[in-house]
């Protein structure tokens, strides 16, 4: 795909976002490259953030969304606030018996548990629990949909990725440990070959932990990784 073509795509994907009145106010960013779709911004609940992968993931051109929309409330809400809201909205949801399902949160990490009669009342249950502030995630356990597509996503053509790449989500996914006390989510990316980390820490000894990290995965994949760049920056704030 040629740089035109990229940009190209990122304007369609951006021009979709923004047709959607709920999504507009939030001047969400769109990059793309090579069919891959970067989307990076803040939103208010994890239901919107869901919804631009959704309008993302409709755009004829897109093979994959790299998601980095950050969810930000004001104030802190703890996990007893999430699952307040979270039951509050399961119960307003018109498709949800909230004698079948419920939801408990793990730093923002919601675990919908349950059992429904349908993949649609899963997929309602787990729009409705992405309306509730605070929530970074949702896993769902309801009984019935395994290895079922109850998200009503795009699923998009598998894509071959490079081993930078894959060492990249990796490190992402080992990163995850860190998330709740950081100021915010560190950033992974791949140029040329080098893993490339941007974002904020609280401290010293957090960057310091992350790169070790970071080295210990790369080293699994040898020579195809040449390099770890560390963008990460202390908060100061």
């Amino acid at each position: 795909m040629r740089v035109d073509d990229d940009k190209y795509l990122a304007l369609k994907v951006h021009s979709s976002i923004i047709d959607d009145p709920g999504l507009r106010p939030y001047g969400i960013k769109v990059s793309s490259s090579k069919g891959v779709v970067r989307l990076q911004g803040i939103v208010d609940v994890f239901a919107e953030k869901m919804r631009a992968e959704d309008i993302a993931a409709g755009v004829s051109g897109v093979t994959r969304i790299e998601n980095n929309l950050t969810v930000s409330t004001d104030g802190r809400i703890t996990d007893d606030n999430i699952n307040f809201e979270i039951a509050e909205e399961l119960r307003l949801a018109p498709n949800v018996d909230i004698s079948k399902v419920y939801g408990d949160s793990k730093k923002g990490v919601v675990h919908l548990y349950g059992d429904v009669d349908s993949p649609d009342e899963a997929k309602a249950a787990i729009w409705a629990a992405a309306k509730a502030r605070g929530v970074k995630d949702i896993v769902c356990h309801i009984a019935g949909t395994h290895d079922m597509d109850i998200t009503g996503r795009t699923i998009p053509t598998p894509v071959e990725f490079t081993v930078p790449e894959q060492a990249a989500r990796e490190l992402m996914d080992a990163l995850g440990e860190y998330e709740a006390s950081l100021p915010r989510p560190i950033r992974v990316s791949v140029k040329d070959g080098t893993i490339v980390m941007e974002g904020e820490v609280a401290t010293l000894e957090q960057k310091s932990a992350i790169e070790k990290k970071a080295r210990l995965i790369i080293e699994d994949y040898g020579r195809q990784v040449t390099g770890i760049d560390n963008r990460i920056i202390l908060d100061t704030r």
